[in-house]
C-alpha cells in the first residue's frame, strides 16, 4: 500500500533543515521525499491513499532513552500489559520507539522486568520497546532522588553475572562511577555491548573522568541527582555534570519538562555540546497522563501529582519523582524556552537516540529506506497523528 502526505513541513535532518513538501510510504519504510510541487503532483496518481497535513510538521517518531511508566502504570510492574499500557500513552504523544526503565530495586525485581522485556521483544516483536534502561541499583546515597535508598548497593561478581544473562535486551545502565566496583561493572558491560550512563553520582571531577576513561559514554538526567560546582573556603570544585559538558563523547541526557533544567542550563548544555551531543528524555514516571492530585508509585515511594508535576515527600524533603511529560512536551521546551532551532530539538528527540541505540540505519529521521515511523503535529505542539511501520496508530480524530 503507498500512503503520500501531502502540504506537509518535513522535519529533515538539522543539515537538510525543513522543507515544504511531500513524502510517500509503501508498506512500512518511506520510499520517497518530495520537495517540488511537480514530484507530488504526480505522487498523487499513485497513492492509495493521501493524508493532506495541512500545513503542520511531520516528523520522524520520537525515541525515548528513559522512560518509567504512564497513566499510572509502571515498568516495575513488569507485565506485558503494563508495557503495552505505557507505550500505548506515549505514542499518542509522539514517542514511537522507547527505552523503559527501572529503578533501585532487588535483583529479584530487576530479573523479572528483564526477563519479561525479552518475552515482549521476542515473542511477537514489538519494535516500540527498545530495550530496558536500568537507573540503579549502584548510586550513591548522597544522590539517590526518588529512589529507595535502602535498595542502593555495591556491584558484586554474583549479580553481574545474573544480569548479563540478559544482555540482548539490557540497552543502558546508570551508575556512580565513584562506587566501589564500578568501573570493574563499566568494563563487562561494554564488553557485552550495553552503554553505560553516570548518574545519581557524587563524583568528583577527576572520578568522573576515570568513569569516561573505563567506558562510560553518557551522563543522566544532567545536572539532576549529581555532583556539580561547589566550594569550600578559597577552592571551587567542579563535578559529574561539569566533567560531561566539557568532555567529548559524553552523551548529556536532559529532562525539558519546565521543572528539572531552567531554560539557561537546557541553552547552555546545548552550546556547550552541540545538538549531536545532547538527548532529550521524558523520565516519565507512572503520573504521567493522570491528573492533578492523583497519586502514584514509584519503587515503592508514594507520590503524587502536585503543580502538573510529580513529587515524592513532604514539604523541605519533597523530591521530583520523574516528570509527567512526553516527548512532544520537551521538544516544545528545548524551542519555546530555551531557543533551541526546531529542526535541531528534533534531532535531539530522533537522530540522537535512534544512534544512541545503534538504529540509526532504520529509524531516527525521514530518510528513504527507513522505518515509517512518523509524528504529524501543528504549530501548537497539538499531536495530530502517529504512524508506526507504516500504520496509523493514532489521529487526534479518533484512534487508528
Amino acid at each position: 500500500m503507498k500512503r503520500l502526505f501531502t502540504n506537509a513541513r518535513l522535519i529533515l535532518s538539522p543539515d537538510e533543515g525543513i522543507r515544504r513538501g511531500s513524502l510517500m510510504i509503501e508498506g512500512e519504510v518511506i520510499s520517497r521525499i518530495l520537495v517540488s510541487p511537480e514530484e507530488g503532483g504526480a505522487s498523487l496518481k499513485e497513492a492509495d491513499e493521501i493524508v493532506h497535513c495541512g500545513g503542520d510538521f511531520l516528523a520522524p517518531g520520537l525515541i525515548d532513552l528513559h522512560c518509567h511508566g504512564a497513566m499510572g502504570r509502571d515498568a516495575m510492574e513488569a507485565t506485558p500489559e503494563v508495557f503495552r499500557t505505557v507505550l500505548d500513552y506515549h505514542a499518542t504523544l509522539g514517542t514511537t520507539c522507547a527505552v523503559l526503565t527501572t529503578v533501585a530495586a532487588s535483583l529479584d525485581e530487576i530479573h523479572k522486568v528483564l526477563e519479561v522485556a525479552g518475552d515482549y521483544r521476542s515473542g511477537r516483536y514489538e519494535p516500540r520497546l527498545a530495550g530496558i534502561h536500568l537507573e540503579g541499583p549502584y548510586f550513591s546515597p548522597l544522590h539517590c532522588g526518588a529512589h529507595r535508598q535502602e535498595m542502593l548497593r555495591y556491584p558484586s561478581a554474583e549479580e553481574t553475572q545474573q544480569l548479563l544473562r540478559h544482555a540482548g535486551v539490557m540497552r543502558r545502565v546508570t551508575l556512580a562511577p565513584e562506587v566501589p566496583g564500578s568501573l570493574n561493572l563499566v568494563t563487562q558491560l561494554i564488553s557485552s555491548g550495553i552503554t553505560v550512563s553516570a548518574g545519581h553520582s557524587d563524583a568528583t571531577e577527576e572520578e568522573a573522568v576515570a568513569g569516561f576513561a573505563a567506558g562510560i559514554t553518557q551522563a543522566t538526567h544532567l545536572y539532576n541527582c549529581m555532583s556539580s560546582l561547589r566550594s569550600e573556603p578559597g577552592k571551587r570544585f567542579t563535578g559529574l555534570a561539569e566533567a560531561a559538558l566539557i568532555t567529548p563523547g559524553i552523551l548529556c541526557e536532559v529532562i525539558p519538562d519546565g521543572r528539572h533544567l531552567s531554560p539557561t542550563l537546557l541553552r547552555l548544555t546545548w552550546l556547550a555540546k552541540g545538538w549531536e551531543s545532547v538527548a532529550i528524555v521524558s523520565d516519565a514516571t507512572a503520573g504521567a497522563g493522570l491528573g492533578e492530585g492523583a497519586l502514584f508509585d514509584l519503587g515503592g515511594l508514594p507520590c503524587r501529582i502536585e503543580g502538573g508535576s510529580a513529587w515524592t515527600g513532604e514539604g523541605e524533603g519533597r523530591r521530583l519523582a520523574g516528570s509527567t511529560i512526553g516527548m512532544i512536551n520537551g521538544v516544545e521546551v528545548m524551542v519555546e524556552q530555551a531557543g533551541i532551532p526546531l529542526v535541531q530539538a528534533v534531532a535531539m528527540a530522533t537522530v540522537v537516540p535512534a544512534r544512541t541505540l545503534g538504529l540509526e540505519e532504520v529509524s531516527g529521521s525521514l530518510t528513504v529506506g527507513k522505518r515509517a515511523d512518523l509524528v504529524r503535529f501543528s504549530d501548537e505542539w497539538a499531536v495530530k497523528g502517529v504512524w508506526i511501520n507504516g500504520g496509523l496508530f493514532y489521529s487526534d480524530e479518533g484512534n487508528g
